[in-house]
């Protein structure tokens, strides 16, 4: 169900690119690729990813971009990827459709969204939304304490300054998991090698769980190594996205119940039912407006 809806939504977020595909171009000057290592805290955890994307022009005015992403987040294996589809104008726009599957610790991640950029001299805009589908685990002592089944839009917007050619500066808000955050970074393009190599670092920070400090370095592939930072920004690769995880280790109390197997603390449901009950070590099941854990 949640593939076949985010599948619907892509489609729908693709009407608008396919229409305005009679820009300018090319959309992307050359196939190119990237590749980055990046370590520090994400989502409250300690963490070591690797990105990695290839892009390719589709014609004059089209671009497909494929994205993966694997690493530990906690000591737990983090993996995943994206699609991109898109249409751009270098001199102004990037607009195109964007879905992604990742997966932590049990929990999925499925997003379908629009893609925006807008090119105005040294600034640019970059924008992400859509909607995005969650499933955690549903059963097990200490596992998550929201929905097994989250579904809700999402979004994200970057206000970039390039002071000079090779050095990307940007602040930003974002909306995920019904949780607002701010966001800023910093990426500078070394030249000097034979291909050509950036350092980089940013943060999300706003609320506890999702804050996010991370650095490391990326590695630009391509036909051209003397291609500046704001060049390949414009004419080759859009971000290589990630989701925030929802914590899924939060203790829960065991529940109190009346003679019944009813709940009766706590109120919502949130609680492991005790042993002896069918519902031992996993959560109590609603039924005619209470909780239950049911008699063995």
């Amino acid at each position: 169900m949640c593939r076949s809806r985010s599948a619907w939504l892509a489609a729908l977020l693709l009407a608008p690119t396919l229409a305005l595909a009679d820009g300018s171009g090319p959309a992307v000057s050359d196939p190119n690729g990237k590749f980055s290592v990046e370590g520090g805290q994400y989502d409250g955890e300690q963490s070591v990813l690797s990105l990695g994307s290839y892009t390719l022009p589709l014609g004059h005015s089209f671009g497909l971009q494929a994205d993966g992403a694997l690493g530990r987040i906690d000591q737990d294996l983090m993996g995943g990827g994206g699609l991109h589809l898109f249409t751009r104008d270098p001199s102004s726009h990037l607009l195109g459709a964007y879905g992604s599957y990742h997966t932590w610790n049990g929990v999925d991640i499925w997003r379908a969204a629009a893609e925006l950029q807008l090119y105005l001299d040294r600034f640019s805009l970059d924008g992400l939304g859509g909607y995005e589908s969650i499933t955690v685990p549903s059963t097990g002592v200490g596992l998550t304490a929201i929905d097994p089944h989250d579904d809700h839009v999402f979004g994200q917007v970057d206000l970039a300054y390039y002071p000079i050619d090779d050095l990307r500066l940007y602040v930003g808000y974002r909306y995920v998991t019904e949780t607002s955050l701010g966001g800023a970074g910093i990426e500078y393009l070394m030249r000097a090698f034979d291909s050509p190599i950036s350092m980089f670092a940013k943060a999300d920070f706003g609320d506890k769980e999702f804050n996010r400090i991370t650095g490391g370095l990326k590695f630009y592939l391509g036909p051209n190594p003397q291609k500046s930072l704001i060049e390949r920004h414009r004419t080759e690769d859009p971000e290589n996205y990630t989701p925030k995880f929802p914590a899924v280790s939060q203790a829960l109390p065991q529940c109190t119940l009346d003679p019944d197997f009813i709940v009766t603390s706590p109120a919502n449901g949130q609680c492991i039912c005790p042993s002896g009950t069918v519902q031992a070590g996993g959560f109590p099941v609603f039924s005619g407006g209470a909780y239950h854990c049911e008699t063995p």
